[in-house]
Parts: C-alpha cells; structure tokens; sequence
C-alpha cells in the first residue's frame, strides 16, 4: 500500500513541477533614472520596479542605443553612462521570470557637454583649500552654490570642473550664472596677509597638451573683470605700459589672457585690455549669466546675460605668430573669487546653471 501511495505523491509532484510555470507572473510598474537630463559622459543609475510571482528569480536584461552599461546584467538597477555627443537616447530592460516576459523602454535626454543645476549634494564642482561651498535655497525652491574665500593668506581662491576627457577640444563653450549674495568687490587693491592682487572675477580655461601640438601649444584662456559698478572717487586702473584699451581708453575693467607653452617649455604671455560698460554691472542680489566661448574659428567670444559684449582675436592671433599647430584641448575650467581686503567684508558668491558645450555656443 506504501508503494503506491510514493507513487501517487511522485505523480502529484511531477504535476506540480510540470503546471508551475502557469504560475508565472510578472508585470512593470516603472523604469526611472535619477533625473530628467544629463550632459556627456554623466554617469546616471536606472532602475525598474517590478511586481512578480518570485521577485528573487526574476532576471533583468539592459540594453542601450548609445553610451555603455556599466553594472553587470540581471539586476533590477544599473550604471549608464552617457554618450559624448548631447541627443535623445533610449534604454531599455527587459524583465523575465520563467516563461513570462515584460520589456520597458525610457527616453534619456544630453543636453550639453556638462551641466550642474546644484539640485543634488553634493555638487560636481570641486573648491580649492580655503575656499568653502554650501548648497542653498532661494523661497522658490531653486537650489544654488554660495561660495567664497576662506584664507588668512590669499587674495583669491578657485572652484573647479576638471572634465577628465583627453578627447575634449575648442570649438568650447562654457557659462554660469553669478552674482554676489554681499559685499560686491570694489576696486581697492586686495592685501591679504603678505600678497596683493585685484578683486576681479576670472574665468580660466587650463588647456593640455595634445598629440597634435608637437610639443608647443596654448595652455591658459583667461578672462578677467571687474564685476561692481564705479563708486565715488574710483577709477579703473591704467593699461600697462602707456597703451591703451581695444576701445581706445587709457584705463580698463576688462582683461583677455592667453599664454602659449613652446615644444622647450618656455611660457610666452598675451594680453589684451578692454573698457566695456557691460561686464561690470554686478551689484548686490544681482545674478546674471556670463560665457566665454571659442568657435571655429578661434574667436574668443563673451556673453553677458544672453548678449555678446567682446569678440577677440587674441587667440587665434596667439597661435599664428607662434605658428602653433594642432587642436586646443580643454582640461578643466576654473572660476576665480576675490577675498576681502585682510580678510575683511568677504564677497559672498551666488553660482547656479554652470554649463559646457562643445556643439555650440552658450550665451
């Protein structure tokens, strides 16, 4: 009797066995990425959420029609990271358990080479020692950057993107939206424990050495200005050496820097001095957009609050007399702030939608 009641149960088991696939269920609430836009290269976690008959069995499968995956398959969540040119892209998964099978597609937006809205902490931007950063919120909610110098010992201080990309060349374009939250520079000389220098905003542009360049290329892009409006009794400072600015003043509020490195090492300094009314309309709470940009030309072009305001040559000029061949590789891109005169009444720096492009111009 034994014997047939073993046999009764190995049939009943192997119905069992036989009929559970039947029970296979699976359906996809969710693909989601951490956030709605992306720049070039960005690394973006994606993941699914799925109900299942057996959540521990069930398998993912990735895939992407461009950029790579960078987590191993079978998981419900991977690493994506973005293509280098900015576009529409679409991942998609597909989740199975048994013989049942449901696919999910998401639609990944690259808007630029590299952007940082300052939504999420910590921020991309990296601050040089004695320089402090905390994430803020304005009363609408939009979240930003306030920055300044911390130091007994510096005039100005810098915060940095280092893009890591070897491949990275001009046509470049970078922007930020700045201004100061308190104490907006005056033009009184900066002397911060023994060293001097002026308060003035700087965008700079550290270049690399490429393949290319046999050696000799351009390894600084600089602008540098004046952000506050005149007060009483002041005055911009004189042109070196008795020469005057591209708009024909003796004096200036604007500064172009770009220096070549030749194939033996030795550094060679360009400068060109402007006097322009529109650079220096910084004033307390007031936050606009400021670009500087190199096209194809080799144009050095800058945009203030979506308006050019300076078209240069310089170093396009820089490159000819050198006769410096090969492509402009961009390594990172700084923003110097001033300090307070001994360290006093510090500017308190707003900093918001930092972006790069190397498909067209940011104004």
């Amino acid at each position: 009797m034994k014997y047939i009641y073993r046999f009764f149960l190995i049939l009943l088991c192997a119905f069992s066995f036989a009929n559970c696939g039947d029970d296979d269920f699976i359906e996809i609430d969710s693909l989601s990425a951490d956030g709605d836009e992306f720049y070039c290269n960005q690394k973006v976690k994606v993941w699914m959420c799925v109900r299942s008959s057996d959540l521990w069995h069930t398998n993912y499968e990735w895939d992407c029609d461009a950029g790579t995956l960078t987590q191993p398959q079978g998981l419900n969540e991977m690493t994506w990271k973005a293509p280098s040119i900015p576009g529409t892209y679409t991942i998609t998964c597909r989740a199975s358990i048994g013989g049942e099978t449901q696919v999910r597609s998401h639609k990944m937006y690259v808007s630029s080479y590299y952007f940082d809205k300052f939504e999420k902490t910590p921020h991309s931007l990296s601050l040089q020692s004695n320089t402090t950063g905390t994430l803020k919120k304005e009363a609408d909610g939009n979240q930003y950057l306030q920055t300044k110098v911390n130091s007994a010992a510096e005039v100005n201080r810098y915060v940095r993107r280092a893009f890591g990309d070897n491949t990275l060349y001009t046509p470049f374009s970078t922007r930020m939206k700045l201004g100061f939250e308190s104490n907006v520079p005056n033009l009184q000389e900066i002397k911060v424990g023994t060293k001097t220098g002026k308060p003035m905003l700087e965008y700079r542009w550290n270049l690399r050495s490429d393949a290319s360049n046999n050696g000799a290329y351009i390894n600084q892009i600089r602008l540098l200005w004046y952000p506050g409006k005149l007060k009483s009794g002041e005055v911009y400072p004189a042109v070196p050496n008795d020469d005057v600015t591209v708009e024909g003043t003796s004096d200036y509020n604007v500064q172009l820097i770009v220096q070549y490195t030749s194939a033996e090492g030795k550094k060679t300094t360009y400068n060109e001095y402007h006097n322009l009314n529109t650079m220096n309309t910084f004033t307390a709470k007031l936050y606009q957009t400021v670009s500087m940009s190199v096209d194809e030309s080799e144009a050095l072009i800058v945009h203030v609050a979506g308006q050019e305001v300076l078209k240069s040559t310089i170093l396009s000029n820089a490159r000819n007399i050198n006769a410096c061949e090969g492509r402009m590789s961009i390594n990172n891109w700084e923003l110097y702030l001033p300090n307070g005169n001994g360290g006093k009444d510090i500017p308190v720096l707003y900093i918001d939608d930092a972006y790069a492009s190397n498909t067209g111009i940011l104004e």
